[in-house]
C-alpha cells in the first residue's frame, strides 16, 4: 500500500521541466495590504519579491522585502503545482521580521504560511497573487499581489 501512493506522487514530486507549468526564476514588485489587531485593512506597503525555481524538484525559495509605512521581510519556501500552461499554483512556508509589517511581527520573527499563484501573462512578464498568514504576537492576514520580469 505505501509503494502505491509512492509511486503516485512520485511524478509530481519529480517532475523535470514542471510540466506546463510556470519555470526559471524572476525579480517583481507589488503591494502588500497588512491587517491590524482587529483583523481590519491597516497599511498598504509596497514589496520587492523574487523567486528561485529549483532545478530538479518543483521547490521556489520566494525572498520577499517590505518597503513603506512598515519594514520587514519574509523569507518562503514553497512547494509549486503545474495548473495550466505558464501559470503555478504554490504553497508554503516560512519566517518573517521587521517593525509593524504586513505580516504584524512586532519586531519579533513570526511563521508563515502561503498559498498563491503565478503566471507569466507575457514573454517574460509574470504576474502573482498571493495570501500570507503570520503567526507572531497574533494571526493575521496579508493578500499580495505583484508583476515581475522573468530571466
Amino acid at each position: 500500500m505505501k509503494y502505491t501512493l509512492f509511486a503516485a506522487c512520485a511524478p509530481f514530486l519529480i517532475s523535470p521541466a514542471f510540466a506546463g507549468g510556470l519555470t526559471g526564476n524572476y525579480a517583481a514588485a507589488g503591494a502588500a495590504i497588512g491587517t491590524n489587531s482587529n483583523r481590519t485593512a491597516g497599511s498598504v506597503s509596497g514589496r520587492l519579491d523574487s523567486r528561485t525555481l529549483g532545478s530538479t524538484i518543483p521547490v521556489s525559495l520566494r525572498p520577499q522585502l517590505t518597503i513603506g509605512s512598515a519594514t520587514g521581510g519574509n523569507v518562503n519556501v514553497t512547494y509549486d503545482v503545474p495548473v495550466a500552461n505558464n501559470v503555478n499554483a504554490y504553497v508554503g512556508g516560512g519566517a518573517g521580521f521587521g517593525a509593524g509589517t504586513a505580516i504584524n511581527t512586532n519586531n519579533q520573527v513570526a511563521g508563515i504560511a502561503v498559498l498563491g499563484v503565478e503566471g507569466e501573462v507575457a514573454k517574460n512578464v509574470v504576474l502573482f497573487t498571493d495570501l500570507k498568514f503570520g503567526f507572531g504576537s497574533s494571526t493575521t492576514y496579508t493578500p499580495t499581489v505583484g508583476v515581475g520580469y522573468k530571466f
